[in-house]
């Protein structure tokens, strides 16, 4: 009686597996499956010719015979689509490289090329959120970023980027769930955190916008913007002593903040630190001379070191800013007596 011949799998498809991508994982385990029968079958058979059971050796023979065709077929299928994720990644990385070259219409062409190709894959639905972004398509941008998220539902920057387009958008609702979504996915999304405080402060919630800023620090304490907007919000709850810390730390991290170093000096005054006011003003107008809410801080700073007319010259400058005009003119005529 014939002996079967065993099927062994051969290296190139065990590359092929190590290859494949989501769209190829279907046809894996298929094809998994089918040899798994097969080799089943094969000893199947050779217990079958050992012990000189025609009838069912040719039972079995005949199961493994129809299985040969689907196999192929499944091979053909699996390194079709290997083939294909190839071609996917080299345009992923062509638009990758766009990207960094600052040619943003031709990294979309590139990614969505890529898609075409491989459309299960989440990041080249990101990578083309963020080259629609820079060309500020934001409704294209938030579909590939929604894109993203349906594909991976774990996927924590996507999610960041879809509360940043919410957030540019004012819609500050949506921005909220995205940005929530992002950190509670990982909470070392710092950017999310500080998109929460920022979204709390604009709404003048100022003890929830601390918690978020300080949950943004602590996550990357590095990051000066963070740092700056946690003191605002502690200042706008008159927690001066504790602002002017974090102030000085943004100021630290990012000493070309120039509204980094008008919050310092606006809390140092808050305080009666005229001197370090002053210090922390002129740093400011050093970064931004036109810089109407620093010349108020100054102002405010000389005036209460009795520096009278230099104090007069910088209310002056703050008044160019109709922001600044009504309280630069009240301290200036309070300085010329002209109002107790």
């Amino acid at each position: 009686m014939p002996k079967t011949r065993l099927i062994i799998l051969p290296m190139l498809l065990v590359a092929l597996f190590m290859a494949a991508s989501v769209i190829a994982q279907d046809y894996k385990a298929q094809l998994e499956e089918a040899l798994a029968k097969v080799e089943t079958l094969n000893k199947q058979m050779q217990e079958a010719s050992d012990a000189g059971d025609l009838d069912k050796y040719n039972t079995l023979k005949g199961e493994w015979e129809a299985l040969q065709p689907k196999i192929k077929e499944l091979k053909d299928k699996l390194n079709a689509s290997v083939q294909s994720d190839v071609r996917a990644k080299a345009k992923f990385n062509e638009g990758n490289g766009h990207i960094k070259a600052g040619r943003y219409r031709e990294a979309v062409n590139a990614y969505k090329e890529s898609i075409e190709l491989d459309p299960a894959n989440e990041l080249t639905y990101y990578m083309l959120g963020l080259a629609q972004t820079r060309l500020d398509n934001m409704a294209e941008a938030k579909a590939a970023f929604k894109k993203a998220t349906e594909l991976n539902a774990n996927y924590a920057a996507a999610f960041l980027a879809l509360g940043n387009i919410a957030s540019k958008e004012r819609d500050d609702e949506a921005a909220l769930v995205n940005y929530n979504r992002a950190v509670e996915l990982d909470p070392s999304q710092s950017k999310a955190f500080y998109g929460i405080g920022n979204i709390h402060l604009k709404a003048r919630r100022f003890s929830q916008a601390e918690d978020a800023y300080l949950k943004a620090v602590e996550a990357d304490p590095e990051y000066s913007a963070a740092w700056i907007n946690l003191g605002r919000a502690r200042y706008e709850q008159k927690k001066f002593n504790e602002a002017i810390p974090a102030f000085q730390k943004g100021v630290e991290l990012d000493p070309r903040s120039e509204t980094g170093w008008y919050y310092l000096a606006d809390a140092l005054n808050e305080i009666k630190s005229f001197s370090k006011a002053l210090e922390a003003a002129d740093k400011s107008l050093k970064i931004k001379r036109n810089y109407a809410a620093a010349w108020h801080a100054k102002g405010v700073a000389l005036m209460n070191l009795g520096q009278k007319q230099e104090a007069i010259a910088a209310f002056e400058k703050a008044k160019a800013d109709r922001v600044w005009r009504e309280s630069a003119d009240y301290h200036i005529k309070k300085i010329q007596g002209k109002i107790q």
